[in-house]
């Protein structure tokens, strides 16, 4: 069965780069893993270092990294993804076509809200069922478009609703049926009849569709069900991060966290010289007194900071009384793809523990 990781969390926590990471500490596990990213930013794409385009994942080089698994990336590209659906599960070629070519519905995958959180769920199913992947790592959006991800399938299965269509698209008798077909009538006034025609196409066309995303709503909340929920909290701003407020959604949600990732961890201070010894070593440069201070007062600061660090991600963990993974501030390790490799370790134990 396919696990899948969700590494969700604020926007500049560095949950894309952890994402990244846990893709390539799964295939250091010697997993065939794909990571998916629903953040319409760039963000996977550059910390890959690749140009992610299209519908289908695409492979990540790990020659040289001696990983006995492998890594795939894909950003979603919802308005694709929407039209690809339409292809495959419309009736026949010809009512996709039509589809495809109707002007309200190139408004409606385009704009319409929640449609990227639909196309979303399709694409994750989709990866699931192709059976390729051991493992599929969701790059979400930051918290509350989480939520609404979260909250997706029930929304399509409201929206795609049959009977709302078809109400639409063809008003019955009885007095609901009257009031349907007056405020079409209405709305045809005002939007003028080409219009009106455009959306009663799309109604129609569209309701063939309905059984599909129904049932995806279904296989969807199936899937996040057995997800792995990990949240990504940055070290250096614990305190924007509203963890119990998230757990509590989570837990609406009927859902748990299964550990924290806190990032930019200072890493602790290499093992000190004394003020004599570094006198010594730097004897005869001039201002030697005025560097053996800085060098001292610099030290003192990075053990300072990997202790607040530290703290912070100590204090995080048991408030949410939950397991914790670290990263390190590695500002230059993020620039490379063998650089983010060596981020690996680090999250290697969590890549290698059984869902």
């Amino acid at each position: 069965m396919t696990r899948i990781d969700l590494c969700c969390g604020l926007g500049g926590s560095g949950k894309t780069t952890t994402a990244a990471t846990l893709g390539l500490a799964h295939a250091a596990a010697g997993r065939r893993a794909v990571v998916l990213t629903i953040d319409p930013a760039r963000r996977l794409a550059n910390a890959l270092h690749l140009p992610l385009h299209g519908t289908d994942p695409t492979p990540v080089p790990l020659e040289g990294l001696g990983f006995p698994g492998t890594l795939s990336a894909l950003m979603l590209d919802h308005t694709a993804t929407f039209d690809a659906v339409v292809r495959r599960y419309s009736p026949d070629p010809e009512t996709a076509e039509r589809l495809l070519a109707n002007r309200y519905y190139r408004a409606i995958s385009t704009r319409l809200t929640g449609a990227h959180e639909y196309m979303a769920m399709e694409k994750l199913t989709e990866l699931v069922e192709a059976g390729t992947w051991d493992v599929v790592v969701l790059d979400t959006p930051p918290t509350q478009h989480l939520l609404d991800f979260l909250d997706a399938p029930d929304r399509v299965q409201a929206v795609f609703d049959r009977s709302v269509f078809g109400a639409l698209a063809e008003p019955g008798g009885g007095i609901l049926g009257l009031a349907t077909r007056r405020a079409l009538a209405l709305l045809e006034r005002v939007a003028g009849a080409t219009t009106m025609g455009d959306i009663r196409e799309f109604m129609r066309l569209i309701s063939g569709l309905s059984a599909h995303f129904r049932e995806r709503g279904t296989q969807v909340r199936a899937l996040l069900d057995r997800a792995r929920y990990l949240l990504v909290l940055n070290a250096h701003a614990p305190e924007r991060t509203d963890l119990d407020g998230f757990l509590d959604a989570l837990s609406d949600r009927g859902r748990t966290l299964a550990g924290l990732i806190v990032t930019r961890v200072a890493a602790p201070a290499p093992a000190a010289l004394g003020p004599a010894e570094l006198a010594a070593r730097i004897a005869g440069v001039p201002q030697a007194e005025a560097w053996v201070r800085a060098l001292l007062a610099a030290r003192e600061a990075a053990v300072a900071a990997a202790q607040l660090d530290g703290a912070a991600a100590d204090r995080l963990g048991a408030q949410a009384g939950l397991p914790t993974w670290r990263i390190p501030d590695a500002p230059e390790a993020v620039r490379t793809l063998q650089g983010l490799a060596t981020l690996v370790p680090n999250l290697l134990p969590l890549a290698a523990q059984s869902q």
